[in-house]
């Protein structure tokens, strides 16, 4: 399968189906389609948490263990879960067929 299929919740409780490729993070997609603004300022470097999701719970178990670059990464992001992520450190996978996350808050919002 080279083409996965996304369901995120933007920040206005807006859903999006996207598609994205093999190999390409969630960041990257959600970058691509432009529906959070700001969203991956650091490009990935798991540095600033500005691409902060939530992941729903049942997908979580597919997901790679969080490195100690994302949990740090994390500390800059607002309202933090169990099922907190950050979008640079997903890489998207046809085990990752059909996963719904919701973009977090920005904590630089107004």
């Amino acid at each position: 399968m080279d083409k996965i299929s996304i369901n995120i919740i933007d920040r206005k409780n807006k859903k999006h189906i996207l598609e994205g490729k093999k190999g390409q993070t969630l960041m990257e997609l959600i970058d691509e389609h432009k529906i959070a603004n700001p969203y991956g300022t650091c490009c990935g470097e798991p540095q600033c948490g500005t691409c902060h999701v939530y992941v729903e719970n049942e997908w979580l178990s597919k997901l790679s263990e969080k490195t100690e670059e994302e949990l740090i990464a994390l500390d800059n992001a607002s309202e933090l879960k169990e099922n907190s992520r950050l979008g640079c450190q997903i890489d998207l996978t046809a085990e990752l067929n059909g996963l719904t996350v919701i973009i977090g808050p920005n904590s630089n919002q107004i």
